[in-house]
């Protein structure tokens, strides 16, 4: 993972958020810059809340994202575009968040919600973390009714979504993922690694599509070549031009269709508590 920043150029501003020894010295022999810290879904907010007081934008990228080019130029292009404060990757036929790749700008109302979210998540400890960022991004999922969340949603981030269908991308673990258009396009590819969506029809889906159990995770795909595609950690070339093997799983997640004009409406849940 560090390395293949490093060889797209984003080396010195790569912060890599360890969350116990072995993960601090691992990152620490490959020279990264290393912030040791403990096992909490919190943390994924405490480092971006700091880094933002102190005047820096700051972009959340989770372990199982395989960066083909650096994202900072498609980012500065789509924040030209307008006043956002926050970027977040989407599902592709749904219109719902993933909190897997965010950006945070440096502003006053993303320091103020990113407070909010934390107290929040430290409060009700039951309750799902991308559910809550949704819930206080007013984007469809909820954890509370609307007039139980500490901020407004004029107070909260004017907030946009990170393109879904061909830039920031998600491999097709489950229905409404995936990408479509030319792979060379593809900013980033995140492969949805592990359990974290348990329901029944995701199980249903991978099971058809011959992923999830008995399938070789993407994560080690992409992420254990070094002995034998050295280059995919030490140039910018593309996963897919190096190899077919990668090409063929990049290509299970591609969708026959464009992404829908109007996407499917993100799953308004119901509160844990409820």
């Amino acid at each position: 993972f560090i390395q293949r920043a490093c060889s797209l150029g984003l080396g010195e501003v790569l912060l890599v958020f360890c969350l116990d020894e072995a993960a601090f010295m691992e990152c620490i022999a490959v020279d990264g810059i290393c912030v040791r810290g403990t096992p909490s879904i919190m943390n994924k907010f405490t480092l971006p809340l700091v880094l933002v007081h102190q005047g820096l934008d700051v972009m959340w990228l989770d372990l199982d994202v395989f960066l083909f080019k650096s994202p900072t130029p498609y980012l500065v292009q789509q924040l030209g575009d307008g006043d956002m404060d926050l970027l977040i990757s989407g599902s592709f036929a749904l219109d719902c968040i993933c909190s897997g790749m965010v950006l945070f700008r440096s502003s006053r109302r993303t320091k103020r919600w990113l407070q909010e979210l934390l107290i929040w998540m430290y409060q009700h400890p039951y309750e799902h973390d991308q559910k809550a960022v949704s819930a206080f991004l007013r984007a469809g999922e909820r954890v509370a009714f609307d007039s139980q969340l500490p901020l407004s949603e004029e107070e909260s981030p004017h907030w946009g979504f990170l393109d879904p269908e061909t830039l920031f991308v998600s491999a097709r673990h489950v229905d409404e993922a995936g990408w479509y258009g030319d792979p060379d396009n593809i900013v980033a590819f995140h492969m949805l690694h592990g359990d974290s969506d348990d329901s029944a029809a995701s199980k249903q889906f991978a099971a058809r599509w011959d992923l999830g159990t008995g399938y070789l995770p993407l994560l080690d795909l992409f992420y254990n070549q070094s002995e034998t595609l050295p280059q995919l950690y030490s140039t910018t070339a593309l996963p897919h031009h190096l190899s077919e093997e990668l090409r063929k799983a990049l290509f299970r997640s591609r969708r026959p269709a464009p992404r829908p004009e109007a996407p499917g409406r993100c799953n308004e849940t119901v509160p844990m508590r409820w």
